[in-house]
């Protein structure tokens, strides 16, 4: 199936696009949340996909980061200045943001220079830190750790914003891969979380939406197989 954006994904929630991959969404509830930024230099692409939702970028009321890497949180500080809205993120991931050298583990290579130089990333100013059971508009915050210490995932109702905790690949929700985890160990027990969870919708990251009700519990079995 060829991903159309921006399109409805769940009630009030579009999924933008995605940049180098990663998928931006656009929550419309309590507050109107824009969740991941894409990578540096794609804040007029995001405004203009915006648009196209019917929504207009001035009634954005905050932006939220899953976590800090650079595809995600890459025109954050942009479009925190062009709309004028404060960024969230977790709180375990916030001293990353500006330090991301400190990230652990091998991840903290991808973070030296010249790298953040050669991709042009701006890291966004953190106005809000969240944590565990936090809401943020009509959602709450789950601490989903592994992929990055603060990676966490937005949930209201059945309908999940996960990040990079799981991706949705050829039909079927699996973990992210091991390689890029700064936590093996928390990554596996936040995918056995969220498999265990009442999720229907499970908007990742990367590659695509999943809107397969059943494929919360496909996972579920696999990882107790």
């Amino acid at each position: 199936m060829i991903n159309r954006y921006p399109r409805e994904v769940a009630e009030g929630v579009f999924a933008l696009g995605g940049w180098w991959g990663a998928l931006a969404y656009l929550a419309v509830g309590a507050e109107t949340l824009l969740i991941d930024t894409g990578v540096s230099h794609v804040a007029g692409a995001i405004q203009r996909a915006v648009r196209a939702t019917g929504v207009h970028p001035g009634s954005i009321d905050r932006i939220v980061l899953t976590h800090y890497d650079y595809d995600h949180s890459g025109s954050a500080a942009q479009l925190a200045r062009d709309l004028d809205v404060p960024v969230a993120i977790h709180a375990a991931d916030a001293a990353l943001v500006s330090n991301p050298s400190d990230s652990p583990g091998l991840r903290r290579l991808l973070y030296h220079q010249p790298v953040p130089q050669v991709l042009r990333w701006e890291p966004p100013e953190i106005a809000t830190t969240l944590g565990e059971g936090d809401t943020v508009g009509d959602w709450q915050v789950l601490h989903t750790p592994g992929h990055t210490p603060g990676s966490m995932s937005l949930v209201r109702d059945d309908v999940g914003i996960v990040g990079d905790a799981l991706v949705f690949w050829r039909g079927r929700l699996i973990p992210n891969v091991r390689h890029l985890a700064t936590d093996v160990a928390a990554q596996e027990a936040s995918t056995r979380r969220l498999a265990t969870s009442a999720l229907r919708t499970v908007l990742p990251g990367h590659y695509s939406v999943c809107t397969d009700p059943n494929a919360v519990e496909a996972l579920r079995r696999r990882l107790a197989a």
